[in-house]
């Protein structure tokens, strides 16, 4: 079966904010967030991604079923000197290790031209493992460095790892 992207839509938001639950539940285990009274994490504006033109989220679909996404942003939601950002990766862990988030991310890259950095919390390490084989494999030079940051509704601080790079659109 083929990998495939989809632009998510706004009456998918319930589906959308369900994984996205999922991944922040998955995030925990490094960032110390808890659950609301409600057991759900609070998902802050992720809602905008729905409303927002410089906002590009990607539902991941495999198979017929949507199994992860990735959320993609850009001016004047990313850093001066930036054209996008992919803000967040997530694939329900059925599916990990098997070079599906590899193959979404390629498909998501070929839509965009630009500076683009990625962060990953420095805690966790197979996300900075799976970035650091993707540059690999792709043959993608980075700038790469760490930084504290605050996180929306989170107490402290935590170190992040950032790669910057170019990516040129075929034409």
């Amino acid at each position: 079966m083929k990998i495939q992207i989809t632009r998510i839509k706004k009456e998918q938001q319930e589906l959308f904010l369900n994984m996205y639950n999922l991944y922040l539940y998955d995030l925990s285990e490094f960032t110390g967030e808890d659950p609301k009274d409600d057991g759900k994490f609070d998902p802050t504006n992720t809602y905008l991604y729905l409303e927002r033109n410089e906002l590009h989220p990607f539902f991941i679909n495999y198979d017929g079923k949507n199994i992860g996404f990735i959320l993609v942003c850009s001016p004047p939601f990313v850093s001066e000197g930036l054209d996008y950002t992919i803000q967040e990766l997530f694939l329900l862990k059925k599916y990990r290790g098997l070079n599906l988030a590899a193959e979404a991310v390629s498909l998501v890259l070929d839509q965009f031209s630009g500076t683009i950095k990625i962060d990953q919390l420095e805690r966790n390490k197979a996300a900075v493992a799976f970035w650091k084989k993707y540059y690999k494999n792709e043959n993608i030079e980075f700038v790469e460095q760490e930084e504290l940051i605050e996180i929306d509704g989170l107490t402290g601080k935590h170190k992040t790892i950032s790669q910057v790079f170019v990516v040129q659109k075929n034409v």
